[in-house]
This record gives structure tokens, sequence and C-alpha cells, in this order.
């Protein structure tokens, strides 16, 4: 209490000083009256704003603690905010203040430096399809996607129509002639880290296009209307590719094509309906010449089987040796030529080997040595008839010529045809006959029968040489 009224004191002096020495805003009333004294009643209320002060100096340290709290945890939540997730068929590159420092992040969770300090850019590395569908097509709508330009049937447009190089699309052949091409690109995002440094996400599609665009034209411009319409597509296709794949690099842009499809080719409108005439005549020509190439192989499986091949090369040799009139080298070439027939074991290729020769060359050849053996065994029979017969005419001529004469005869009087009429000696008669009905009845029945039996023997061979038809070339030796 005494410091109290000594403060009171030096307050009251204060005011007394303050007064003695007015100032200019002397003038106001005062807000604070001091007195010298103090009540019980002011110490109680002296004694409760300590209290509150104290209560006002606990909440500000609870308040102060509670912010710090906060802060750590807005701390902790900002470093936290760094964790992301790549998922996959992505890679991530790692920026910082706009720096890549970690480029091909694996999928997974990965950390960096929350924004605006850092953040992680995905990249997507699977493979991407673009159209360029309606760019060099006539009369396709702008609203029209890509997907259904592609499916578009080319026949709906009129061959009256002419195109409008302001609205059209055409690609110039290097003969000066009209086509229109659709085309089919797949490509990949390789180079990430170059992807992201140079390419902008929305324009990616509007380069590539522009790319490829440029690519079809600079090629196209190089071939024929001709070699466009019945060449392979792949070969133009993949200069299309290779000039695409330049200009990517060149670019800078990280881009890998990986595909380039020709998927629709045509003349121009108005002279599409003759080059289709053309073009269904080289198909008819190619059809028919694929028709007599399984004709001939065919035929010559029929007549060589799987062996003709080489026969025929053996034989074109024989000819020519023959031509050049090189008689001993065609003697040991024919020899050659039925050693094969044979199925000796011969040089082809540089290797001794034994031909599989089926077909009508080898029924040939065994009706061949069977009439063979036959014509020998006759002739040996006859010979030693003659022979006998001879012996027989030395010893007794009129004995063996009436012999035969009568065995002749009775052979004659054997036949079906040959009707026999007994007459008494010395009895002169006029016969006037007719064919016997029983006779000709026979002789007709001897003949459909022999028919019968050419007809049997002719589907027999038909159904033989079906046995070598094959659809598709010789017929492969079945393996033992």
């Amino acid at each position: 209490m005494a410091d109290n009224d000594h403060n009171l004191d030096d307050l009251v002096n204060d005011q007394d000083q303050d007064q003695s020495n007015p100032s200019p805003l002397s003038n106001r009333a005062a807000s604070v009256r001091l007195r010298g004294g103090q009540s019980d009643q002011d110490a109680n209320d002296m004694a409760r704003m300590d209290t509150a002060n104290e209560s006002l100096a606990d909440a500000l340290k609870i308040t102060y603690g509670l912010l710090k709290v906060a802060m750590i945890v807005l701390v902790g939540l900002f470093t936290i905010s760094g964790v992301q997730s790549i998922k996959e068929g992505e890679r991530g590159i790692s920026v910082r203040f706009g720096k890549q420092v970690r480029t091909n992040l694996e999928p997974g969770i990965q950390w960096s430096f929350p924004y605006p300090i850092g953040e992680i850019v995905r990249v997507g590395e699977g493979a991407i399809e673009i159209a360029i569908a309606k760019e060099f097509m006539p009369n396709i709508s702008g609203d029209q996607s890509d997907e259904a330009a592609m499916s578009l049937n080319i026949s709906r447009f009129s061959n009256s129509v002419k195109l409008d190089p302001a609205s059209d699309g055409s690609n110039i052949t290097s003969d000066f002639n009209i086509a229109h091409t659709q085309w089919s690109v797949i490509y990949r995002r390789s180079d990430h880290a170059t992807y992201v440094s140079n390419i902008i996400p929305s324009q990616e599609h509007a380069i590539l296009k522009a790319v490829i665009q440029r690519a079809v034209v600079h090629v196209i411009a190089t071939i024929k209307i001709d070699d466009l319409l019945k060449n392979s597509s792949e070969a133009i296709a993949g200069r299309v590719r290779s000039l695409t794949q330049q200009s990517l690099d060149d670019l800078e842009t990280g881009i890998s094509i990986d595909r380039v499809v020709l998927t629709r080719k045509n003349a121009a409108l108005s002279l599409r309906a003759k080059f289709n005439s053309v073009q269904a005549a080289a198909q008819t020509a190619g059809k028919a010449r694929e028709d007599a190439l399984l004709l001939r192989d065919q035929m010559l499986n029929e007549v060589a089987g799987f062996g003709s091949k080489v026969l025929i090369a053996e034989i074109n040799e024989y000819e020519r040796l023959i031509e050049l009139q090189m008689t001993n080298e065609s003697e040991i070439q024919l020899a050659r030529i039925d050693a094969i027939l044979q199925g000796h074991q011969v040089e082809i290729g540089g290797e001794m080997t034994g031909l599989l020769v089926s077909g009508e060359i080898s029924e040939l050849l065994i009706q061949a040595q069977s009439q063979s053996s036959n014509r020998v065994s006759l002739a040996i029979a006859q010979l030693e008839n003659f022979r006998s017969k001879q012996a027989q005419f030395k010893a007794n001529p009129k004995l063996m010529i009436a012999r035969d004469w009568s065995s002749a005869m009775s052979e004659f009087l054997d036949k079906d045809f040959v009707s026999t009429i007994v007459l008494p000696r010395g009895v002169s008669a006029e016969i006037l006959i007719n064919n016997d009905p029983d006779i000709a009845r026979e002789i007709d029945r001897m003949r459909k029968r022999r028919e019968a039996e050419g007809t049997i023997d002719q589907r027999r061979e038909d159904m033989r040489r079906s046995f070598f038809k094959t659809q598709r070339g010789l017929k492969e030796p079945e393996e033992p």
C-alpha cells in the first residue's frame, strides 16, 4: 500500500506540474481524476483487474501455442502435398523452380517439392493413334469425326462433282493426277524430357497432323498414279513414316512414329469409274493367270507327281543339247532322265537324290515294261512255234498242211456269226437266208458288254486321275 500511495503522490505532483505549465491542450476537460486516497472498494477493483490480466496473459499463451501447432501442421501438410502418384502407362518428371531435376520417374508414389516451388509433370508413354481422314478427301464436313470419316463409303460421292480447292482435299501425283488418300498413324512419346520441354500438350495433335500432312504431300508428289493405286501401300507408308520422323526429330519433339498405314487410296472422282475398270481387268487377268498356273500344276501332278519340276528341267536341258547337236552329251542326259524315271539315285543340286515319280509316267513305265516283257515272250513263243512247224513241214509237208487247214477251218466255224448248213451229196439248192436273230442278239449283247466294260475302265481311270488332283499345286509325297 505504501508503494501505491507513493505512486499516487508522484501522479499528483506530475499533474500539478502540468497545471503550472499549461499546454495548448490545457483547456480540454480531464478524462481521469486521481485522488490521493484509496478505499477498500478500489483495492478490490485492483485485485480483480490483476486476476483478469493474468487470465488474459494465460489465454494469449494458449493461443500462441495453438498458433505454433497450426503453423507446424500447415508446414507438414505443405510438405506432404508434394507426394504424388504416377499411374501405370505414365512417366513423371520432377521440376523445381521450372528446371527439370529428375526425369523418367517410374509409376508409383513419388515426392517432389510442392507447388509453386516444384511439381511432377506426368507424360503418357503408351501408343496413340491419330487419323488423317479428312485432309485429303473431298466433301467431308468438318463436324464429322475422324473415325466416321475413315469408315465413310466413298461410292456415295458423285463422279460429276468438281473439286473445290478451297474446301476439298486431294493429293497431286508426279504425273499431275489427282488422288485421295486416308492415313492412320500410331506414335508414342519416347523422350519424355524433350517432349515436356518443347511441346504444349494442347497443341500436340495439331503439330503431328501438320508434320504428317507435309510428309504425305512430299511423298505422293514423287509417285505416279498407277504406282499409287496398283503397288503395295507398305512401301509408300514407310517413306511417309521416315519423312515424318525426320521432321519430328528436327523439331526436337521427343515423339517417335511406330507405324504409318495407308488405309485408303482412290483416283479422282471424275476418273474413278475408268480406273476401277482397269483394276477390274487387271484382277480378272490375275485370276485367269492363277487358274492357269493351278491347272498347270494339276496336270503336272497327274503326269509326273512330285518329280515333275525336276523332269521338266532335265528335259529342257536334253532339248538344248539336241539343238546344239551335242550328241554325246544328249545321250548322257537321256540316260540321266531314264534313271530319274526309274527312281535311281542321281545327282541333283550337288546331292545324290532318288525322286518319287508318280502319276501317268509311272503307269506308262509299268505298262511299257509289261508290254515289252509280253512281246518278248510272244516273239520267243512264235519263234519256237515256227521252228517246230518248220521241222514238221520238212518231215511231212502234206500232213502239216492238212492239220493246219483243219485247225483254221475249225476255228472259223466256231465264230458266232458263222452258220453251218449241211446238204446231201449231189443235191444242188438255192438258199435265201437272213441273219439269224439269235446270232444278231448275241452279237449285240457282246457289243454292249464290251461298251459297259469300257465305261467301267474309263471311270476307274478318272478316279485314278482325280487322286492326283489337288487344290494347291503339286501333291506332296507322304512321309514313310
